[in-house]
Order: structure tokens, then C-alpha cells, then sequence
């Protein structure tokens, strides 16, 4: 009879460790999963803020050359801060056109020309189909502003 008590005492010590590690096991597996859900969210949250940057410009039709300019500096930084990484035309480069014209290459004394030789009253648009996005990245990779008729 000692030794049928024993026994059973041992079998319960081994289900409560088995259940102990399955718990871990369990924890671990769904902490694992929550932190690339998270991770994951972080990272959409920085590809639109990233994005917003140029968005904002979206839809208006009353943009100056001031704007386009602004627009042409930050893609400008872009472009250099990245230029040297891997896949930089893939993934990193925004170019920015007047119509068919790039201007983020622009020089300092171009675009002061640029702004120069534009009227004030010259107004551009920039609609949701002249953003295009890089694929793999999601980020964005070109924007066309159009002159308003």
C-alpha cells in the first residue's frame, strides 16, 4: 500500500511538471507571436509617417513652387541620406517632376531659378495617381506635380 501511494505521488509530480512546461512552452510561443504583431504595427506606423511627409500635398490643386521646392528638399535629403545603401533605386529613391522634368537634382542655384522664373499665380496640382510607391518597400517613389489649367 506505501509503495501504490508513492507511485501515485511521483505520476502527479510528473503531470504537474509536464503541465508547467506546457504552460512555458504556450506563454512563450504566444509572446513570440504578439511581439512580430507588434513589431510589425511599428513598422506600418513608420512607413506612413515616412510617407505622409509627401501625401499631404495630395489632392490640392492650389500648390505653389514653394511647395514643390520643399517637396524636391526633402526627397533630396532622401536620396542622400540613403544613396549608399543596398537596393537604394528599389527601395530608398523618391523622385520628384515638374510633368516630365526631375527636380530633386536640382542644384541650390536651380531651384532659386526655378522659383524665379515661376509666376506666383502659377498654381500645380498633385493628384493620388501621380504618387507612385515603391513595391518592395511600400515607400514612396515618385510624385508629378501638374501645372493647373
Amino acid at each position: 500500500m506505501e509503495n501504490a501511494s508513492k507511485a501515485l505521488i511521483m505520476a502527479a509530480e510528473i503531470l504537474i511538471g509536464l503541465l508547467i512546461i506546457s504552460l512555458a512552452v504556450y506563454l512563450f510561443t504566444s509572446f513570440g507571436t504578439s511581439a512580430a504583431q507588434i513589431n510589425q504595427r511599428n513598422a506600418n506606423q513608420q512607413l506612413a509617417q515616412f510617407n505622409t511627409k509627401y501625401t499631404t500635398y495630395s489632392g490640392r490643386t492650389d500648390l505653389t513652387v514653394y511647395d514643390i521646392v520643399t517637396v524636391a528638399n526633402m526627397a533630396k535629403e532622401n536620396n542622400t541620406e540613403y544613396g549608399e545603401v543596398n537596393n537604394y533605386t528599389t527601395y530608398y529613391e523618391i523622385i520628384v517632376r515638374i510633368g516630365g522634368q526631375r527636380i530633386d537634382t536640382y542644384s541650390q542655384n536651380d531651384m532659386d531659378e526655378l522659383i524665379q522664373t515661376n509666376q506666383i499665380s502659377t498654381k500645380y496640382k498633385l493628384q493620388d495617381s501621380d504618387i507612385q510607391y515603391h513595391e518592395e518597400s511600400g515607400r514612396i517613389a515618385q510624385i508629378t506635380f501638374r501645372v493647373v489649367n
